[in-house]
């Protein structure tokens, strides 16, 4: 499954890098009070939680000092993020993280089997994201989640500005990739990701935006 810095020229070591330096912006304060509000109370005492689209790993690990009774599961594109993941140091059980490709291949896990499913920042590089998003569909239990974390269309001076303040990134890289990957990330309207989700059969709970230039969905099987 493609994600947007496979549009930037990078390596995958230098990806592997920027995902992890980026982690604390992607999943800060905001993001994490936001999901023990909305989210956390609905997960049942053992959940199954998928991060789809997992990078190093990070995001699971986590969940995992969170809810260390979880059962985790992580994909990725890319076998260094894959590796990555492996090797950190969870507080419950080690995920179970695979290299898959869920836009050609079924999540492999049995319908109604998952409790919660996260996806940061892939959904909106998808060519046809609606078969991915009925896979996520089948695999959630009846009353599973869909945190869906990406991005909103904005300014371009303003996703410039981000690109700068927020992740450092000096002249002239700043521009050189912010006008390049500006079509990417500004694809969605906050009223395109709710179109998108209730076209999936999902009904969105919660929505709000929890940091610069990205908005999180919490959603369910309608």
């Amino acid at each position: 499954m493609p994600t947007h810095q496979s549009l930037s020229g990078a390596t995958d070591e230098e990806l592997l890098q920027r995902m992890v330096a980026t982690h604390p912006e992607r999943f800060g304060e905001s993001y994490w009070a936001y999901f023990d509000a909305h989210v956390a109370p609905a997960l049942p005492p053992r959940p199954v939680v998928l991060d789809l689209g997992c990078g190093p790993g990070l995001f699971l690990r986590d969940v995992s000092q969170r809810h260390p009774s979880a059962t985790l599961f992580g994909y990725d594109l890319t076998p260094a993020m894959i590796a990555y993941g492996q090797q950190l140091a969870y507080a419950g059980a080690k995920p179970t993280l695979r290299v898959h490709d869920a836009t050609t291949q079924p999540l492999p896990h049995d319908a109604g089997s998952v409790h919660l499913v996260s996806m940061t920042a892939v959904l909106h590089v998808l060519d046809e994201p609606l078969p991915v998003l009925a896979e996520i569909r089948r695999v959630l239990a009846p009353q599973g989640l869909f945190a869906l974390h990406d991005w909103i269309r904005q300014p371009l001076a303003d996703y410039l500005a981000w690109r700068r303040d927020y992740v450092n990134e000096p002249e002239p890289e700043c521009s050189r990739r912010g006008y390049r990957l500006f079509a990417v990330h500004n694809k969605y309207t906050v009223d395109d990701w709710q179109w998108l989700l209730a076209e999936a059969g999902f009904a969105v709970r919660h929505a709000a935006q929890v940091r610069a230039a990205h908005h999180m969905f919490v959603a369910a099987p309608r």
